[in-house]
């Protein structure tokens, strides 16, 4: 078992490797991506209103810069790690591979998630790495260094409940006989629910709600401490960890118990 996995892990680390060598287009828009957004949402920003009202508005003594910067980096590399697991599942599907994947001697959910997580860590470095100078410039070698670590151990941490979260919409599109993009209207409404373009907690009652439960909300909310004047509070952020680390356990449980149920039931129906 630790052979086969060890094998899935190394195909999806050697996939990427080759993938990114043979498509340098691809790479250069992977890395001009980040940029665009951040752009993006620093001019609608600055277009309807001013960094002191900003602050005021979300009730924090923050930098917008850093913000808005640990807010881009997770929103991409969550979105990112959505489509990789759960979007396989579609793009299996359109190409007419799933039954042979799903029959392969590699469980899906296996397969989908050792595949991509070098892929998830892959992207997360290269977006940190592209935003190290900006961090450095507006924070200070000490403080930006210490706030890129944050950011850093919100996504690995984050990486380990998204999983489990992406591997149960994976159940779910191998279930449904759907052949639409779903995930091109669920994706934005996961971002919306777990505060990517403002803080949860200023959104509706029935709103955070949702969110209490997307394990997104709580990597965004971990990064953007990163953002916090002077040292994020330790407090904090040990307590956002142990709540990602709580998810993790719900999520991966609940993932790898529905999957096999998930194929059985697809293939029993034909959905496949």
């Amino acid at each position: 078992m630790r052979m086969r996995m060890l094998s899935v892990l190394k195909s999806g680390v050697l996939l990427d490797i080759y993938f990114f060598k043979n498509n340098r287009s691809t790479l250069i828009s992977l890395m001009l991506w980040p940029y665009l957004m951040l752009g993006m949402l620093l001019g609608f920003g600055l277009i309807f209103g001013s960094t002191s009202a900003f602050k005021e508005n979300i009730g924090m003594d923050v930098n917008p810069i850093t913000y808005f910067v640990s807010s881009t980096v997770v929103i991409m590399a969550c979105l990112g790690l959505l489509w990789d697991v759960a979007g396989s599942v579609l793009e299996l599907r359109w190409i007419g591979a799933l039954p042979y994947v799903i029959l392969a001697p590699y469980r899906i959910s296996l397969t989908l998630i050792l595949s991509y997580v070098p892929r998830y860590l892959l992207i997360s470095v290269i977006y940190l790495l592209e935003f190290t100078p900006l961090i450095i410039l507006v924070e200070g070698l000490a403080d930006g260094i210490l706030k890129l670590g944050v950011i850093f151990t919100a996504l690995t941490l984050g990486m380990l409940p998204m999983i489990g979260f992406a591997g149960l919409l994976a159940v779910l599109f191998i279930m449904m006989e759907e052949e639409s993009n779903v995930l091109s209207w669920l994706n934005p409404l996961i971002m919306l629910f777990s505060g990517a373009f403002y803080p949860a907690y200023l959104l509706p009652h029935w709103a955070q709600t949702i969110s209490r439960i997307l394990p997104s909300t709580y990597t965004i909310e971990m990064a953007r401490l990163a953002a916090l004047m002077g040292s994020p509070s330790m407090a904090r952020i040990t307590f956002l960890m142990g709540l990602l680390i709580g998810f993790a356990v719900l999520y991966n449980i609940l993932a790898y118990s529905l999957m096999g149920a998930g194929e059985r039931r697809a293939m029993q129906r034909g959905a496949i």
